[in-house]
């Protein structure tokens, strides 16, 4: 006490010090955009992210739906499923389980599975040059054997390859 006596003496008069503690509100606009920017950025990164799977994933699907739509032609020959050889129509966007012995688009027992938009078809290459894979009764062998490529169409390098064999076995790498 006697520090704030000597002080009043000289001249100082000791008035008590009040500071505003009242929080501000709302964002100044300098913090509302940095918050703008992270909220952009992380969702091109998740976007980018999830895009890539997408592809991914449609290439995968793609890939199953043929092979599926291989084993019930080859399923159907050898059940002899209404005494006909079954087989399957391969065209850029879509792919067709048909039953007899050539292909027909107007037959209404076809069976079609379209493509998903982000996939396509590349490539098909089948002994003989054709895009049907027909097969044998009794055996499930094909003449038609070969391979068919899909790929994203977003990316060329993202490709599935599906084989038949000879015995009417598909797979995929």
């Amino acid at each position: 006490m006697s520090f704030n006596k000597n002080l009043k003496s000289v001249g100082f008069p000791l008035q008590p010090t009040t500071y505003n503690l009242q929080p501000s509100r709302g964002f100044t606009a300098v913090e509302f955009l940095i918050a703008l920017s992270i909220l952009a950025i992380l969702t091109a990164i998740i976007f980018t992210s999830m895009s890539a799977f997408r592809g991914g994933k449609a290439l995968q699907i793609v890939s199953e739906d043929i092979l599926s739509l291989l084993d019930e032609a080859r399923g159907n020959t050898l059940s002899a499923k209404d005494s006909y050889a079954y087989g399957t129509h391969f065209e850029f966007s879509r792919i067709v389980l048909f039953r007899g012995a050539t292909y027909s688009s107007s037959d209404t027992n076809n069976k079609t599975v379209l493509i998903d938009g982000a996939v396509e078809i590349s490539n098909i290459s089948l002994a003989g040059g054709g895009q049907n894979a027909l097969f044998q009764r009794l055996t499930g062998k094909t003449s038609q054997s070969g391979t068919i490529t899909i790929r994203l169409k977003s990316d060329n390098s993202k490709t599935k390859t599906i084989t038949i064999e000879a015995s009417g076995v598909a797979s995929s790498n």
